[in-house]
């Protein structure tokens, strides 16, 4: 017996979810049953379904009229999510370096981003850089973080998509990675502490002077 490993319906969301990440769709855009299944070819309960998954996975809201559009992301909706995601990413690291866990997941993570091409598209870099953060997150060992915390990511992404252009050399998202990662290795927890304060200061700062 052969599972089928996707189905039209997990396809479809994957490829918004690609086209929100990379700019294709950019913020605001309506998405319709309609107009999706007339452009993917697909039937509208299989969209409606999709839709449903991606309101779920905050990629997709409901606008004031209660259409679905890409989410529109303001400046207090930026600060809100850097005020929840410091204390859980700071949470992590203390583990990590307070019971000296394994970073294996991570460096894997690490190279995976580094090893992109120079003509890697934006939503590659995006989905790399998620890895990393939820592989750091994951080598905590507390199972309620590493539950709530990818949620989370989905909307970070978000933001990440709107820093698409503005790296004048995309490879500087690795640099950063590794520069975070080797302050947790080092095992000094307030080095490791103050890295990740500064590197999630410097991710809100350059999304809020967008």
């Amino acid at each position: 017996m052969v599972l089928q490993t996707t189905n039209t319906r997990d396809a479809l969301v994957a490829e918004v979810r690609h086209q929100i990440l990379s700019g294709v769709l950019a913020p605001g855009t309506a998405l319709t049953e309609q107009g999706l299944a007339t452009t993917f070819g697909v039937a509208r309960p299989t969209v409606r379904s999709a839709l449903q998954e991606l309101v779920g996975r905050h990629l997709v809201e409901r606008s004031e009229g209660r259409s679905l559009r890409v989410p529109v992301l303001t400046s207090a909706d930026v600060r809100d999510l850097f005020t929840v995601r410091l204390p859980l990413e700071l949470t992590a690291v203390r583990l990590i370096v307070g019971q000296g866990r394994p970073l294996d997941g991570v460096s894997t993570a690490l190279s995976a981003l580094e090893a992109l091409p120079p003509g890697a598209g934006w939503s590659a870099r995006v989905e790399a850089h998620t890895a990393f953060h939820l592989a750091l997150v994951d080598a905590a060992g507390s199972v309620r973080l590493s539950r709530i915390y990818p949620p989370l990511q989905e909307e970070m992404q978000l933001c990440l998509a709107r820093l698409r252009g503005s790296y004048p050399d995309p490879a500087e998202l690795a640099v950063e990675h590794r520069r975070l990662l080797e302050a947790v290795a080092s095992g000094n927890p307030a080095s490791a502490e103050a890295e990740m304060r500064d590197h999630l200061e410097r991710a809100r700062r350059g999304l809020l002077d967008l």
